[in-house]
């Protein structure tokens, strides 16, 4: 083989090494949730009584389509797999209501996503981090109410306090998981 021939091959190796790692710049800095950021996102749920008191140990019960979580209030920190689903959260403890709520994520759009539109490849890139849903947010803290049905959403969360929610209807002692679970008795 010529020499001239092999510095040309070892020359296209390198011109090719070059284009891989400028694409997989272009990737890393590009704001694609899915590749740069988080599965998980922390979030705290409390419950509260019709004044507004803590309510300490519901039996919680939160699910999106991604997973199902269990656990006791307050739940502070609980890692969530981040979706483009609601979360639908059912607090339950013997001698008080049902507490339900729908905890709505939105696209976080300050993380750079409608940016990546403009690089090559962008609009491919939004489209996954809507499919595996790394480009959405919970709202971070959520105070349910005992006996009411509340909604919240992740554009009315305020940063440092709770997010408001909105009552959709109250209700008493007597309703049940959604899900048909018997209730539980602590005798």
């Amino acid at each position: 083989m010529p020499r001239s021939f092999r510095l040309y091959l070892v020359f296209m190796r390198l011109a090719a090494f070059r284009i891989f790692l400028a694409a997989c710049a272009v990737i890393g800095i590009s704001g694609c949730a899915t590749v740069t950021g988080e599965a998980t996102q922390a979030i705290n749920i409390q419950t509260v009584d019709a004044n507004g008191r803590p309510i300490e140990g519901m039996a919680c019960r939160i699910v999106n389509g991604s997973a199902e979580y269990m656990g006791d209030t307050p739940l502070f920190g609980l890692r969530v797999r981040r979706s483009s689903t609601p979360l639908v959260a059912e607090c339950k403890r013997h001698g008080y209501a049902l507490a339900r709520a729908l905890i709505i994520p939105r696209a976080d759009l300050a993380s750079g996503s409608t940016a990546q539109l403009l690089l090559p490849g962008g609009s491919s890139m939004l489209i996954i981090d809507h499919i595996s849903g790394f480009m959405y947010r919970y709202p971070r803290w959520i105070k349910a109410q005992a006996g009411a049905d509340m909604v919240f959403d992740q554009n009315d969360d305020q940063g440092r306090g709770p997010t408001p929610g909105i009552v959709t209807r109250q209700f008493d002692a007597q309703v049940r998981y959604a899900s048909g679970v018997p209730e539980a008795r602590l005798d």
